[in-house]
């Protein structure tokens, strides 16, 4: 009877952790009300140095990027969330007209603020366009190869 006993209360506080872990530590990223999240898919033929993006919120232009911080190229097949909150975009509203032009930088290089990099590794992309809403999450994927170039798609539900 006493095993049977502690065995419920150590299952008990297993669970009870497991919850709280899970509560905690969410697998999946959340986006919060006052921000605008891009969740990145690369469905790419090789891994790469940077991705930059050139974008307009509201015609106010501004640019940015990912990188590895440990200077390691970015996977062929990886997923990367970006985000933006209303002091960053400087916006009130509920939605802002967002307008984005993406680079792939095929070698790593070390990111600068200029967002200049070499013509030699910088691929560009078609812009995208859409009215984003705050409080949601947009996905982008990004196809294709240095050779031949890439495309960014706007997935949308």
């Amino acid at each position: 009877m006493k095993k049977s006993v502690i065995l419920i209360i150590i299952v008990a506080i297993l669970a009870g952790l497991y919850f709280g872990y899970k509560r905690l530590f969410p697998g999946e990223y959340r986006v919060g009300e006052d921000e605008i999240a891009l969740r990145i898919k690369l469905n790419v033929q090789e891994d790469i140095g940077l991705i930059v993006y050139d974008y307009s919120v509201d015609g106010h232009d501004q640019g940015g990027g990912v990188s590895n911080a440990d200077k390691s190229l970015i996977r062929h097949d990886d997923e990367l969330i970006t985000t933006w909150n209303r002091d960053e975009l400087n916006s009130s509203a509920d939605k802002v007209s967002l307008i984005m032009k993406f680079r792939i930088i095929t070698e790593y290089t070390d990111p600068n603020f200029e967002n200049i990099y070499p013509e030699e590794i910088t691929r560009w992309a078609e812009p995208i366009s859409w009215d984003a809403y705050f409080g949601k999450m947009y996905d982008i994927v990004i196809t294709g190869n240095k050779t031949e170039g890439y495309t960014v798609k706007l997935m949308t539900e």
